[in-house]
């Protein structure tokens, strides 16, 4: 059981899919950015929100929901960008339901953009999309002030 919040961070990212440093601008991170206190106080690092949504993720999950590690605004605002572990079923269903026109997958940072129109399909093959969305507007709110 990690003791440190260095093991955390480490424990977290053991366990979950390679995510988008937000600092550094790719994915997690050439210069061990969440080890790094320089990184780590940028007012742009995520890595909180990352690890509390991980963290109230329950313990057995529907087969048929998925998980969100992490979720954000395109830069243009049109699109979702959202991490989530892989699940064969549930990346069938997503495929069916969300058409190729409108989602897009980038091997490079292992995500998925999604039109923003397809938030109601979001909502039901995740289980805290809403939360996400929530927590993260929360979020970005506190860093603006």
């Amino acid at each position: 059981m990690p003791r440190t919040a260095r093991q955390n961070i480490r424990a977290w990212y053991a366990t979950h899919p390679k995510t988008y440093c937000p600092v550094v601008g790719q994915a997690i991170c050439p210069f061990r950015g969440c080890e790094n206190p320089a990184i780590r106080d940028d007012p742009r690092c995520n890595i909180e929100l990352k690890m509390a949504q991980a963290g109230e993720r329950p313990a057995k999950m529907d087969e048929l929901q998925g998980w969100i590690y992490d979720l954000r605004d395109s830069p243009d605002g049109r699109c979702w960008i959202l991490n989530f572990g892989y699940n064969r079923a549930l990346l069938d269903d997503f495929r069916q339901m969300i058409p190729a026109s409108a989602r897009r997958f980038d091997p490079e940072t292992r995500e998925w953009w999604v039109a923003k129109e397809y938030a109601s399909v979001l909502r039901t093959l995740f289980a805290n999309f809403d939360h996400f969305s929530n927590a993260r507007y929360q979020w970005l709110k506190a860093r603006r002030e």
